[in-house]
């Protein structure tokens, strides 16, 4: 029997490539995304599959490929599945169930859908699915695979969803049939994999679908630590390359006593020379914890704030999570051991008015402006179905009928009526804090950039031609202006339309040229425009990059070699440049 295990169609139908996370928030960007997660728990099925059956199972990514329906379905038609087994979001749920409907099609394909949005909407997924799995999903789906009577199965709806698992029952997710490091995480400074050393979360914020949809009981499952350990040498091993890992379940430092034993074995090991991150709750951080991670390796901490505001962190329900004056102090004392803080940021969540979100607003600039915040990620709070606050907003009738899953994305739609806080005012609040952090982080950085920028930039004259793209946030672009600037040279500037108020209005831009919208992509620069940038000659193309092996960045090199200018120069957050090859001319 043939099953095939497959992420999600990776561009829909208008052409926006997904970035799919199910348990968290799957989003959707124009022309190309230099973000891929790997699809953790679809991957654990897969190589459970792999281990406990005599089948013959395929992991097929979508996503990863970059796949639209077309291509995948094509990709679909060399398989000929049995069983098609998908984790879809709402986000994601239209061009899923458009894919798995033609294969049911063509090959009388059995359907087995599981993620937040089947889990939510169980009955209107199986219009089209066979099966539709709820809750932590690996054992269920093995369970159906192996011929059991669905009726009798915890977990196949609409029965009961099964017990949480024992998660040292898993195989090491799937690396057959894709490679995980080809999964990158671009705010990863280095060329990290994506581990996953525990499970759960005692938490219960009112947003999160994983709470909700995966769990549904507040708990907290760590690994065995010398899985992890193995696990992360048998990585090393098979990919030399490889220079560290990104723990990035929901919370990785739950108890104290596992994370000291994980860094002490990661030492014990020999494996602290690569560089570790992680997902954790800064309520839950220590001083000795911190200082046993950072000797084993972690460089870097990823903590989820969300808000500024008592009031909305109480509806939310983050309960313990919410500490400001605790935040304060394990920032401070990360900043002491050079610990790195990525934070995570919502506007528009459950008792939000835009007083209180102004208090995010200014928490962030506060936290980047004094240096303890290096990486912020801004959403706007979605109400995922299925979530403790799609159901709040239902009751409270805070939802237009008809709203498009595409919209369910916290990247740019509100689809929440907050009575005495419009849709226009929310994404003004969105808007105001990723510029709150730009310009907290421009003051914090401008110092040290400065002084590596005007170093490495100097072999270039007063007379050179260059022209910045702008691939990274306005703090990083802004810094770099100012140190051409320093030298007497005025850039021009290629980037996008939501910038070009302030890059026209720029006194160290002597032009500006915007492409549209989305990402980099050399399809995205239209003929005319390709013309006129490569007739201007230029000396050298300046590339902000935020990680140290480019990875995510391939598309914005590409439009760089297409302009053809006499050199390419990728510029790190510190100044640092580092030269890029590029093919010889073949002529204009």
């Amino acid at each position: 029997m043939k099953i095939v295990v497959a992420n999600s169609v990776g561009v829909d139908r208008n052409g926006y490539h997904m970035v799919h996370v199910p348990s968290r928030w799957s989003l959707g960007v124009r022309n190309f995304t230099n973000c891929g997660y790997y699809p953790w728990e679809l991957a654990y099925t897969s190589a459970l599959l792999k281990r406990d059956t005599a089948h013959e199972v395929k992991f097929l990514d979508g996503v990863l490929e970059g796949w639209d329906f077309d291509a995948y379905f094509l990709r679909m038609d060399q398989e000929h599945p049995d069983w098609l087994i998908m984790e879809s979001s709402s986000r994601t749920i239209r061009e899923d169930l458009r894919l798995a409907a033609a294969v049911k099609k063509a090959f009388g394909t059995r359907l087995v859908f599981t993620g937040q949005h089947p889990m939510a909407r169980p009955d209107e997924v199986l219009k089209v699915a066979d099966y539709v799995c709820i809750g932590e999903y690996e054992f269920t789906v093995l369970s159906l695979i192996q011929g059991n009577d669905p009726a009798t199965i915890p977990g196949v709806y609409p029965n009961g969803r099964s017990e949480l698992l024992d998660v040292n029952r898993l195989p090491f997710p799937e690396d057959d049939d894709v490679r995980r490091i080809d999964y990158h995480e671009p705010n990863c400074r280095y060329r990290q994999i994506q581990m996953y050393a525990s499970r759960g979360c005692p938490r219960r914020c009112n947003f999160c679908a994983a709470a909700t949809l995966y769990y549904d009981e507040l708990n907290w499952r760590p690994r065995n630590i010398e899985s992890i350990v193995g696990e992360i040498r048998y990585l090393k091993e098979k990919y030399p390359e490889m220079e560290g890992v990104f723990f990035d379940e929901e919370t990785h430092n739950i108890r104290k006593r596992f994370n000291i034993g994980l860094a002490r074995a990661i030492c014990e090991a020999g494996l602290d020379h690569l560089k570790y991150e992680a997902m954790s709750e800064y309520a839950s951080y220590d001083e000795e914890t911190l200082e046993a991670m950072r000797r084993a390796g972690y460089y870097k901490t990823r903590i989820g704030v969300e808000t500024g505001s008592d009031r909305v962190a109480e509806q939310m329900t983050l309960g313990k999570k919410h500490d400001l004056a605790k935040l304060r102090r394990v920032l401070d004392f990360c900043r002491r051991i050079d610990m790195k803080v990525y934070a995570t940021f919502s506007i528009g969540g459950l008792g939000s008015t835009p007083v209180e979100d102004r208090k995010t607003v200014d928490l962030i600039y506060d936290l980047s402006s004094r240096g303890l915040l290096q990486e912020v990620q801004v959403s706007i709070n979605t109400p995922q179905p299925g979530t403790d606050y799609y159901q709040s907003c239902l009751e409270n009738s805070l939802l237009d009928s008809g709203i498009p899953w595409d919209n369910f994305d916290g990247n740019g739609h509100v689809v929440v009526n907050i009575p005495g806080y419009s849709s226009d005012q929310i994404l003004s609040r969105f808007q105001e804090a990723l510029a709150a952090f730009d310009r907290g982080k421009r003051a914090a950085q401008a110092g040290a950039f400065m002084k590596g920028a005007v170093h490495s930039l100097n072999d270039l004259s007063p007379a050179s031609r260059v022209l910045v793209l702008r691939s990274a946030r306005m703090w990083f672009v802004d810094l770099i202006l100012e140190a051409l600037k320093e030298k007497g040279l005025n850039a021009e500037v290629l980037g996008q339309d939501a910038v070009r108020g302030e890059m026209e209005g720029h006194p160290s831009v002597n032009r500006f040229y915007s492409y549209g919208s989305g990402f980099f992509s050399p399809e995205c620069l239209s003929p005319d425009l390709l013309g006129t940038l490569q007739a201007q000659n230029y000396d050298v193309i300046l590339i902000p990059v935020a990680n140290n092996h480019l990875d995510g960045y391939e598309n914005a090199i590409d439009v760089a070699r297409g302009i053809d200018p006499a050199r390419i120069l990728a510029i790190f957050p510190e100044g640092q440049v580092q030269p890029l090859l590029k093919p010889a001319p073949v002529g204009r």
